[in-house]
């Protein structure tokens, strides 16, 4: 194979440090524009990625992650797509606002931050407006038209590339790199004689656009179907869907905190009833502001911890669903190492022999085992 690429304009150290996973990102960027014009690379990336996973040498977990904390618009200069989606729907419905203040307010509560907006903060300006915003993942077209027969605005993160990009390239970035829910869109209506989606796209200069079915489902499966839906004040109608964690299997010593945290769960809740007021009664009494619950957890009934231990393994796992991971606190040296680099781990050095990532004051590289000849005086943090 080393052959046939080094006339080509990627060459096999390039190919191989990608399949490493130690490219640089101009690197990726030019292997995601070569594999659309060769399906010779294709074909190669495809039996890589086949063979690693035979070895074993693929993470395969089976947890489907949520990107919750995935960032839904790109801020570029004038490009703030989430709250250009908040804006529409507050025109729309002819609440007013002042567009400098919505910025600022948003920068203050880091609901915008530096690179983007997070999906779980998509509609916080319309909450504000006082309008009920409910917000889900693995939704479907179906749940996309039941919102629109009930009137409510609707805003979806999508892959922006996918929608106004080079679909080819889209669709190698998805298989190679991975899915990129990077922007934000309104969804107006759905054709479905026609199959078609039209959307209001603030990075586009039409005022609407329609896309085929297929396509859109291509630009929004990027963000597990991820699915805002923004009405106004209808108590009635409110029906709790908790992000699904039935794929979501824990450690054992995960198990182990279940007590802790449900039992420390009830003292807070125990607390803050206290300071409201509320004292122990055989009987709950809103008017004398009594309940049986206000005793210590191991007097509850088996129904009332059943209720905090799920509240617990439910909390645990959403952490994982959402692609975090506990560690727990050891007094080692292979623990100390490994906090370390967490806590480094934005600043990126690779070494110059095989371009393998390496954290400050590391002297050795652990690919090839260079000596680290850095004065990392110049990058403490």
């Amino acid at each position: 194979m080393k052959k046939e690429f080094v006339n080509s304009s990627i060459s096999s150290e390039v190919l191989a440090a990608y399949l490493d996973g130690n490219a640089k990102a101009n690197e990726c960027k030019a292997i995601l524009d070569a594999l659309s014009e060769s399906p010779e690379l294709r074909e190669l990336m495809h039996i890589s990625q086949s063979v690693d996973k035979e070895l074993g040498l693929m993470n395969e977990e089976d947890i489907e992650y949520i990107p919750m904390t995935a960032l839904a618009a790109t801020c570029e200069e004038n490009s703030y797509c989430c709250l250009e989606c908040e804006k529409y729907i507050l025109d729309n419905r002819k609440i007013k606002y002042n567009e400098s203040e919505l910025l600022k307010k948003s920068i203050n509560n880091k609901w915008l931050k530096e690179k983007g907006t997070a999906l779980h903060n998509v509609g916080r300006h319309l909450e504000d407006a006082g309008l009920i915003v409910s917000r889900r993942f693995n939704c479907s077209i179906n749940d996309i038209i039941d919102a629109l027969n009930q009137k409510d605005d609707i805003i979806v993160a999508v892959d922006g590339g996918e929608l106004i990009g080079n679909r080819e390239h889209e669709i190698y970035e998805d298989i190679f790199i991975g899915q990129i829910p990077d922007h934000t869109v309104v969804v107006l209506s759905c054709d479905q004689i026609k199959r078609t989606i039209t959307v209001y796209d603030p990075d586009s200069t039409n005022a609407e656009d329609t896309y085929s079915i297929v396509e859109f489902m291509d630009a929004w499966n990027d963000s597990k179907n991820y699915l805002v839906t923004i009405k106004s004040v209808d108590m009635k109608n409110y029906e709790p869907k908790p992000i699904d964690l039935s794929d979501v299997e824990l450690t054992e010593d995960l198990n182990e905190l279940r007590e802790a945290i449900a039992e420390n769960a009830h003292e807070i809740w125990a607390e803050n009833r206290k300071k409201e007021g509320w004292t122990y009664g055989p009987q709950r009494n809103d008017e004398l502001k009594q309940t049986p619950d206000m005793v210590p957890y191991s007097q509850l009934t088996e129904g009332e911890k059943e209720y905090d231990r799920q509240m617990a393994m439910k909390t645990i796992k959403l952490l994982k669903k959402l692609g975090y991971d506990l560690i727990k606190r050891e007094d080692t040296e292979l623990y100390k190492v490994l906090i370390q680099r967490i806590r480094e781990s934005k600043l990126e050095f690779r070494c110059p022999q095989c371009n393998t990532p390496i954290y400050i004051h590391q002297v050795y590289c652990d690919g090839c085992g260079h000596e680290l000849k850095i004065d990392w005086s110049h990058y403490e943090i």
